[in-house]
């Protein structure tokens, strides 16, 4: 059902099509990758202020050892988070599974286009040009572009929809020459 990227070069710019379907698997990656920042500091936030709250307590007592410090305060602590940290991993995991499913036209074939004015993105449902300006940046995952419009809103384009490595590269660089990464 693939079909190949085409190339031409037309003032500077990789003129490619090609020709994907989304997975699960691909929005997990891009989930992972577009919360892992903002996760992570609200993490850590979470943590030290846990920590905190539960050894000053036992500091203002005073003459608490290390050792009571870490057995009655820091240990739970830290496996409390670790559970929170994994049932959130679950939750978070069933969401993009349901999400998944309960978005058919995600699961359609979608057909692109490069051109020196932006982004043709075809599907079955729907059609759509998109300007470089529209493009806010873009980050690469080991499987995935992903190609902003905002922080929140985001489009996918799988490494896999590309018949050879020189093919990623090429849309590495129309990537790189047309939008700043993050």
């Amino acid at each position: 059902m693939r079909k190949p990227v085409t190339r031409q070069f037309k003032s500077n710019q990789v003129h490619m099509r090609f020709i994907y379907r989304l997975n699960v698997n691909d929005l997990k990656e891009a989930n992972q990758a577009h919360s892992q920042q903002t996760w992570l500091i609200y993490y850590i936030f979470i943590v030290v202020i846990i920590v905190l709250t539960s050894v000053i307590p036992l500091l203002v007592q005073g003459d608490v050892s290390v050792n009571e410090l870490l057995l009655s305060a820091i240990v739970p602590t830290l496996l409390f988070l670790a559970l929170l940290y994994s049932v959130f991993y679950i939750v978070q995991n069933l969401a993009i599974k349901r999400a998944w499913k309960s978005q058919p036209g995600v699961q359609s074939e979608i057909s692109v286009e490069t051109t020196a004015e932006g982004l043709q993105i075809n599907t079955e449902f729907a059609e759509s040009k998109h300007k470089w300006p529209l493009y806010t940046h873009w980050k690469e995952t080991a499987n995935l572009f992903i190609v902003y419009q905002s922080n929140q809103v985001f489009n996918l384009f799988p490494k896999r929809a590309f018949n050879c490595e020189a093919e990623v590269d090429e849309f590495r660089e129309l990537l790189r020459v047309n939008l700043p990464k993050k």
